[in-house]
């Protein structure tokens, strides 16, 4: 199911880039993270939030007026606030985004993110993260002028995050984050 949704995401972005190379639009993002690691195996003094930072970077292909399609590539770190339960990520957000009016959209779609750096010794439950993470994402959004923006996500995590080899009875858990952030479109 995973990899029908990431090449059905790929071709439709593959078929944008030739058929509206001339209305796209690119743009850089910035802005901030509150995740946690929704898991029934970590301790209940481990669960708060951490505080992190999302910097990326957009292209947009309209569609329609109104849709369009908004690859991203980001980075992100996620993860609790033990740092023994941080792990960040380069992240592929494909985004299906719907404007109601020149100012307000909301967006929906895939991401998949690739492990880049987690801590070593991972608060006693003796398990290291997965290396890739999926993602269903949802947002809404508002172009505060021509080229400035900002938008609000939540990001769901679909896989376990845990690899869970050698922990009797085994681990899991899965990302979950609310993100903040501001852009500029070129």
């Amino acid at each position: 199911m995973r990899k029908i949704l990431l090449c059905t995401s790929i071709i439709l972005v593959t078929i944008t880039f030739g058929s509206y190379a001339q209305e796209s639009s690119y743009g850089i993002r910035l802005g901030a993270n509150l995740s946690s690691i929704s898991s029934d195996d970590i301790p209940e003094d481990l669960e708060d939030s951490r505080f992190g930072v999302v910097v990326g970077f957009l292209a947009e292909y309209p569609i329609t007026e109104k849709v369009s399609i908004q690859p991203e590539f980001q980075y992100s770190s996620q993860g609790n606030d033990d740092e023994t339960l941080r792990v960040d990520y380069l992240q592929l957000p494909i985004l299906l985004k719907y404007n109601f009016s020149n100012k307000f959209n909301v967006h929906i779609g895939p991401q998949i993110g690739l492990k880049i750096w987690e801590w070593e010794d991972n608060a006693g439950i003796d398990a290291n993260f997965n290396t890739f993470d999926f993602t269903a994402v949802a947002g809404l959004g508002v172009n505060i002028t021509e080229s400035f923006f900002a938008d609000l996500r939540y990001g769901f995590g679909l896989s376990n995050i845990i690899d869970d080899e050698g922990i009797p009875g085994g681990a899991e858990g899965n990302n979950r984050n609310i993100q903040l952030s501001f852009g500029y479109r070129l």
